[in-house]
This record gives C-alpha cells, sequence and structure tokens, in this order.
C-alpha cells in the first residue's frame, strides 16, 4: 500500500468519513478496517466507495467480525 494515505475526516462527533473512491479491492477493505481499529464503539464510519467488488465484500466481512453496516447505493454523482 506505498503511496496510498488514510484519509479519514471528521465531520461531526462520533461521525468519520472514508473517501476510498478510485481504489481496487484489496486497498478499500484494508483502509476501512484501520479506520475501524482507532474508532470507538459509538463512532460511525461512512465510507464512500465505486468499487462494486469492494461494495459487495466489505459489509460481510465488517458483519463477520461484529459491526453493522449499511449500504447506501447512489446511482449518479454530480461534480
Amino acid at each position: 500500500m506505498s503511496g496510498i494515505r488514510l484519509k479519514l475526516n471528521k465531520i461531526d462527533d462520533n461521525l468519520y468519513e472514508l473517501d476510498v473512491r478510485g481504489l481496487a479491492c484489496p486497498f478499500p477493505q484494508v483502509m476501512v478496517t484501520r479506520a475501524l481499529v482507532d474508532m470507538k464503539e459509538e463512532d460511525v464510519l461512512e465510507v464512500i466507495i465505486d468499487n462494486p467488488p469492494s461494495v459487495r465484500d466489505i459489509p460481510p466481512a465488517l458483519e463477520r467480525k461484529g459491526y453493522i453496516s449499511e449500504v447506501i447505493k447512489v446511482d449518479k454523482i454530480i461534480s
């Protein structure tokens, strides 16, 4: 993962955002796992992903580790 940095943004108290758009597996899952290590139980992590395999694979992987996950699909991004 050289050259790829974890960019965890604090949005509000107990709310963090991790943008992993443009990254392919396994990097999004690795970055999500790293971000969760330092978070408290009451914290919420919003992850922005544009890689379909990551969208499919990350939620079940988190649930196997005891986390609660929810996927919200957004069809279009306007920038």
